[in-house]
């Protein structure tokens, strides 16, 4: 049997970590993922070297990929001994969660057998208390936990997305063909469990908040694992966020094999950024081209890095650093926001609080069905016409070229007499700022998505 010791994590009563009374001026945290626990790593020195407040590990911390518990425990015990990992838990307090390799199967999910005994392995190396719920609680190893006093704390919010995780829907062409996104109910992400103590966590006072992710939650044009993958459970996301008024959230993701920052509207009242540290030591050594990505602002699609968020408290309006550092701890790529800039506008948050009636969706997860029809409701933003005036067009986004933007395009030789018949005369006046009901199918026309209709019923205003 493979013996390993856990090193000790201790955090004050209440889910509140025992910091310092008073914050720093800088807040530094470090978060990574991906390390084969057997190639070297120098990123783990480099992160060490930061003088973080806290460490983030978002999964892939070893590559377990076994049903056998003891070849398990000895991959675990490899990364013990790594001098530059054993310098960051001595640094600062750690955070941990899985990913699939150290779940313990590429790709996996809630069919994998060994789940509960991985749970135990995990949570024994990162020295969770024999009370902490995190080893009995349903739907997996999810965990938050708060530092800083008021004005300046921070919440950190890891998400378990393997424990109960539904199959993937894959593309045909085999392995390498990855997955399609699956709209159907039985499309899981989170147990239920974990939704509802997410949905309280959200709710926690905290003026910045770190949504850890195993996987990317913004990025949807790549073929590998996503929260693209499942539309109405990344809607879910989306919404159970917006209807907590949680402010200040940022999402760390891994898994890629790259870095990446990428912002989107995700109807929150202000940009959703991500951004994603993958390549402790499994990143691409050679020049690539990055990724499709159509929200990426940033991004390093090549070499070894871990990512760091950095808050300057000293101004009226903090300022975040979102960083993504080489393995030597040089400054790569660099995102930053005026906290400011991610609370909700509230005329950004009306517009954006669209209630749907059972069967109707969002632009957001339209954009992912394309081929199929549709029923979509969403504020118009937006309009415009043909120069001949054969067409309008009724935008989701204010800027019809925006990526977010989903376009319903009105064929007024076909629609004219029947929009007339609603009462329904001058079509751009009509209609914009308004919440409309839409259905159809969803094509797209250069890659934007749109919705030609066919009648005037398969449009009405919310009364």
């Amino acid at each position: 049997m493979v013996a390993f010791q856990p090193f000790p994590i201790v955090f004050a009563l209440l889910g509140v970590f025992n910091w310092q009374a008073t914050a720093p001026e800088n807040t530094v945290i470090v978060f990574a993922s991906c390390a084969r626990q057997d190639k070297p790593a120098l990123a783990w020195g480099a992160m060490a070297a930061m003088k973080p407040q806290l460490s983030v590990l978002l999964g892939d911390n070893i590559y377990g990929d076994t049903v056998d518990m003891e070849v398990l425990k000895a991959k675990y015990s490899l990364l013990s001994k790594v001098s530059g990992f054993k310098a960051l838990r001595e640094a600062c307090p750690m955070m941990a969660v899985w990913d699939d390799h150290d779940y313990g199967v590429n790709d996996g999910g809630a069919s994998y057998p060994q789940r509960e005994a991985s749970r135990k392995i995990l949570l024994d190396f990162f020295g969770e208390p024999q009370s902490s719920l995190r080893r009995t609680q349903s739907g997996g190893i999810f965990t938050s936990r708060i530092f800083g006093p008021d004005g300046r704390r921070i919440q950190v919010i890891l998400l378990d997305t393997r424990y109960e995780r539904s199959a993937l829907k894959k593309a045909p062409g085999g392995p390498s063909a990855g997955y399609l996104p699956d709209s159907t109910s039985a499309a899981v992400m989170l147990a239920e469990s974990q939704w509802k103590w997410l949905e309280g966590e959200l709710k926690q006072p905290a003026e910045i908040r770190l949504i850890g992710s195993s996987i990317q939650v913004v990025s949807e044009d790549h073929r590998f694992e996503k929260w693209a993958n499942m539309p109405l459970e990344r809607e879910r996301l989306f919404k159970t966020i917006r209807a907590s008024g949680a402010s200040g959230v940022i999402v760390m993701s891994g898994d890629r094999h790259l870095g990446d920052i990428s912002s989107m509207d995700a109807g929150l009242g202000f940009p959703l950024i991500d951004i994603t540290a993958s390549g402790i030591n499994q990143a691409s050594q050679a020049y690539r081209q990055a990724e499709p990505n159509r929200h990426r602002i940033a991004g390093m699609p090549w070499g070894n890095h871990f990512g760091a968020v950095r808050v300057s408290w000293s101004t009226n309006d903090p300022l975040v650093s979102l960083e993504l550092r080489d393995e030597t701890g040089d400054l790569v790529v660099s995102h930053r926001v005026p906290l400011s800039a991610l609370r909700p506008k509230s005329k950004m948050a009306e517009a954006n609080n669209v209630k749907l009636a059972e069967g109707e969706i969002t632009p957001a997860v339209a954009r992912e069905m394309v081929g199929k029809k549709v029923i979509v409701r969403f504020r118009v933003e937006s309009t415009g016409k043909a120069k001949d005036g054969s067409r309008f067009f009724l935008n989701s986004q204010k800027d019809f070229r925006s990526p977010e933007n989903l376009t319903v395009v009105v064929e007024m030789a076909k629609l004219s007499d029947g929009l007339k018949a609603k009462g329904l005369k001058d079509v751009q006046a009509d209609f914009e700022g308004k919440v409309v009901r839409v259905s159809g199918m969803l094509t797209l026309f250069r890659d934007s998505p749109q919705i030609i209709l066919d009648s005037a019923g398969d449009i009405s205003l919310e009364p």
